[in-house]
């Protein structure tokens, strides 16, 4: 009954599913493939305190969760989280003036995000000229939140809240610990076996925010700052010994030319969840005939 039903169908309607059999049953081999995983690595900051530009003076551990969706053997999308730490203290810089100003900060930061991978070679496909291993470079954009703190007489305080640059002052509304970054870089995969990947990467973060080290504009007035939000955010906002002096007020606390980035270089491993062998086999056998 079923073959009957074929040869009743159009001649011009059975060429056509002929010819787009081929790319249909590819398409399906060249596949789909979901992953998950676990990476760990390490960040660390550039910006305003940072002594070193573009060196790791303050690196720390980081790790999460990633999701890879390999549309095919050349693009994947990835959505991944991290939790990491940044740090950056003006006392452990080489220039006097960074050390005079004498602020610095911590803080743990959360990152979720959405990545477009592109492999340089035809990764884990099933064409002769498929690769094993391939380097790639990716992009997208994230999420992070994070949360300045410094110390003082061992006690870690919140600089957010105070606005040390007097961003509270006159009821105005201090700087949000929720932005969007823009991450990029490179990296290389490797297949382990048919079930597991790893994969190296480094990357940076591109933000739109000044104040991941609670420094990005100038000085507000000292005393100012000690009547209207207290001695504790003007000691913060200052600890420099020009702060009794008054020398500083107006003067920039921070590049506000420049905003704050930060780095993730780290080591993924993954686990192929879905395969599609039987299509593969299906495809190997079309192309030998």
């Amino acid at each position: 009954m079923h073959g009957s039903a074929f040869r009743c169908v159009n001649p011009r309607m059975k060429r056509c599913f002929l010819l787009l059999l081929p790319l249909l049953l590819g398409a399906a081999a060249m596949a789909q493939v979901s992953e998950l995983g676990i990476t760990g690595g390490t960040t660390f900051y550039i910006g305003d305190i940072n002594p070193t530009r573009y060196y790791p003076k303050h690196t720390h551990l980081a790790g999460g969760l990633m999701y890879r969706y390999n549309i095919n053997d050349r693009y994947a999308l990835r959505l991944q989280g991290l939790y990491g730490k940044l740090e950056a203290w003006d006392q452990d810089s080489p220039d006097p003036l960074h050390r005079l100003r004498n602020v610095g900060f911590r803080t743990n930061i959360f990152e979720a995000s959405g990545l477009l991978e592109i492999n340089f070679f035809k990764y884990r496909g099933t064409a002769k000229d498929s690769h094993k291993w391939t380097p790639f470079v990716f992009g997208g954009l994230c999420y992070f939140h994070f949360n300045p703190q410094n110390q003082l007489d061992d006690t870690w305080y919140d600089l957010q809240p105070l606005g040390t640059e007097g961003q509270t002052l006159g009821g105005g509304q201090p700087y949000s610990l929720n932005q969007i970054g823009l991450p990029f870089g490179v990296g290389l995969k490797l297949a382990l076996s048919a079930k597991v990947d790893v994969q190296l990467e480094w990357g940076l973060r591109r933000t739109w925010t000044d104040y991941i080290d609670d420094v990005g504009g100038t000085y507000a007035d000292n005393a100012l700052l000690t009547e209207q939000a207290g001695p504790l955010t003007a000691l913060l906002a200052d600890p420099s010994p020009l702060r009794s002096t008054g020398f500083n007020t107006g003067r920039a606390r921070g590049d506000a030319q420049t905003k704050d980035w930060y780095q993730y270089t780290g080591l993924t491993i993954s686990l192929l969840l879905t395969r599609f062998t039987e299509c593969d086999a299906i495809w190997d056998r079309m192309k030998k005939r």
